[in-house]
């Protein structure tokens, strides 16, 4: 589906399902890791297992060697990212920046509360990302705190979503010849995967029903008359 496409992936643990889910469809995924690799190959080992495979790997000093990043912008189709906004100035891929080098790039951010706004360079964790979705008081007992799914979740739904909307902006490029930029909002895609759970028992109860993680959702008691 992407054999002729090619992706430069930036992303740390926060994006890297974007990655993946494009090299499973085919595409050329290029990781650009700093000297020395990447810190979640070691602190983030089961992951990278997971979700670097299909991946190529280059070291290089962006800050450094400019006109060689520039050079693989201008190859490329999609550059993927999770930096924060300080990151994201350091290291010039706004994208403005990137735009001006390639016109036809596809640029993914994939960050905890998006690329604009008060929250937007804000430290945030899988934990903290889901909480604020609103997802964590789905999971518990009722006469207790929430309590967090085991596996992380937020950044996973978050890597779905950019990568269907990565696919959605290669047709607009098809139409237009222009690029564009993709903002996902870890916040914004665990709301949106959880809503059903909201809407479905808002139908029957005015009470956020909660369940253990792994039950099924919006499963009701019934009485038969």
């Amino acid at each position: 589906m992407l054999d002729d496409y090619r992706v430069l992936d930036l992303t740390d643990q926060n994006g890297i399902f974007c990655g993946y889910i494009l090299a499973y469809l085919g595409a050329d995924v290029v990781m650009l890791e700093p000297p020395g690799g990447r810190s979640e190959r070691v602190q983030h080992e089961l992951l990278w297992q997971s979700y670097a495979r299909g991946k190529a790997s280059l070291e290089i000093d962006i800050s450094a060697e400019r006109e060689s990043f520039a050079g693989l912008v201008r190859q490329s189709d999609f550059l993927i990212e999770s930096c924060t906004q300080t990151e994201r100035q350091r290291l010039g891929l706004g994208y403005e920046e990137l735009a001006a080098i390639n016109p036809r790039l596809i640029v993914v951010s994939i960050t905890p509360f998006g690329t604009g706004g008060p929250r937007s360079d804000w430290p945030a964790t899988d934990l903290t990302v889901w909480a604020a979705s609103g997802a964590l008081i789905l999971g518990g007992d009722a006469d207790r705190a929430p309590v967090r799914t085991s596996v992380p979740q937020s950044f996973l739904h978050a890597g779905g979503d950019a990568a269907g909307a990565a696919l959605i902006a290669l047709q607009e490029r098809h139409r237009s010849g222009r690029g564009q930029h993709v903002d996902i909002s870890g916040q914004a895609s665990s709301a949106q995967a959880v809503l059903s759970a909201y809407l479905g028992p808002g139908n029957h109860s005015e009470t956020v029903i909660r369940r253990e993680a792994g039950g099924l959702a919006s499963v009701f008691p019934v009485k038969m008359t």
